[in-house]
């Protein structure tokens, strides 16, 4: 039996907590440290996982021989510079999503990763999900579904709760690339890797800009008021016609929505994340959940991380680093995915469709031309 990984989580927010529990788990690792700029939030992260310390110093924990694996978990503005050092250093290293805010840093990491010969992976749990797994084999069976020639993902929330989120230098972006990342690389997974050939966008900001007296008046007091976009539409169209639209959102009240649908020639295929867990419960005054309490109705998650592929994606990386076990779903992935967003963000400041390549679609074309309405 081969050693176990040992692995650092740098930063000790949320998704530190999530990515802490499961290389907790898992037989293959050991959660030797966690790192995070305040020392309290690393100490109590490190010892509610039974991680070997907590480690104040950056600069020590790239020192340390100790660790093989780095998750990255950090704003999104701090993933290159991280991820780049830590494989300078000789670490494997696993990023949350996204790998990088511009297709340029990606690339300059894919580049590093190759060089020093270090697994580089980055957060797309979803297609490690149980339940899009499933549904992208239905999607294969043309026999049964034909040919598909739409696919629709939706990822809507009522927006992040951290401060960061609403500065542009760490959060790299708004709801387009916090949460397209994960809806563009889902839309072309479900469709087996499909290339893109033109790109709309359109992008919105509905919220003001941060007013605390109108947050407590709303009850939206904690969640990060950006000035960057809310909510935005994008549209793919791929090279053997079929269309992708990816519906992100920030300013969606009422819990998280994931979902999608793929329509093909002979056959439909619906994925709802959150429904069909078999378990509801009932309070006037509202479980606390994973986020925030519900009134009435609700339906509690149960195995939210493994449902959400965490525990696959993970554990993927893992068998990466300990037994060299090829990737499933590479950074490549995250490359392809980078370029089509910043084509989006170009679209939007454009107004009109344009190739990946960055040139128009035709003279004067717009983006409602090609469907985002």
């Amino acid at each position: 039996m081969s050693a176990p990984v040992r692995v650092g989580v740098v930063g000790a927010g949320f998704m530190g907590g999530v990515h802490a529990e499961v290389v907790a788990a898992h037989p293959g690792a050991r959660l030797e440290a966690v790192h995070d700029l305040d020392p309290a939030a690393a100490r109590d992260l490190a010892e509610r996982f039974r991680a070997e310390r907590a480690e104040p110093s950056w600069a020590d924990l790239l020192a340390d021989p100790a660790i093989d694996l780095l998750i990255i978990t950090t704003p999104n503005g701090l993933h290159h510079r991280q991820a780049a050092e830590a494989l300078r250093a000789g670490k494997h290293v696993l990023v949350e999503k996204p790998l990088g805010v511009t297709p340029e840093q990606v690339a300059e990491l894919v580049e590093l990763a190759g060089r020093h010969d270090r697994v580089l992976a980055h957060g797309s749990n979803f297609v490690h999900s149980p339940k899009f797994v499933r549904a992208r084999q239905l999607v294969a069976d043309t026999e049964a579904f034909g040919r598909p020639h739409l696919v629709r993902v939706v990822f809507r929330n009522s927006g992040p709760e951290a401060a960061w989120a609403a500065s542009k230098d760490l959060a790299g972006g708004g709801a387009l690339l916090d949460l397209g990342c994960h809806a563009v690389e889902l839309c072309r997974w479900l469709l087996d890797g499909a290339d893109v050939e033109s790109v709309s966008a359109r992008l919105q900001r509905v919220r003001p800009p941060h007013d605390a007296e109108a947050d407590r008046a709303s009850g939206t007091a904690g969640t990060a008021r950006v000035a960057l976009e809310d909510q935005a539409l994008l549209v793919m169209e791929f090279a053997d016609g079929a269309v992708g639209q990816c519906d992100v959102s920030w300013v969606t009240q009422g819990g998280e929505q994931v979902t999608a649908e793929i329509i093909g020639t002979k056959g439909r295929v619906e994925v709802d994340l959150w429904t069909g867990m078999g378990l509801r419960a009932y309070s006037d005054k509202g479980y606390q959940d994973v986020w925030d309490p519900e009134q009435g109705w609700v339906h509690p998650e149960w195995e939210w991380i493994r449902a959400s592929g965490y525990y696959h994606q993970d554990g993927t990386v893992i068998e990466a680093v300990g037994q060299g076990i090829p990737l499933t779903h590479g950074p490549a992935e995250a490359l392809a995915s980078a370029r089509v967003l910043a084509t989006g963000y170009r679209s939007h400041a454009e107004g009109r469709v344009l190739r990946l390549s960055g040139a128009p679609v035709g003279p004067g074309a717009s983006t409602t031309a090609a469907g985002s309405e």
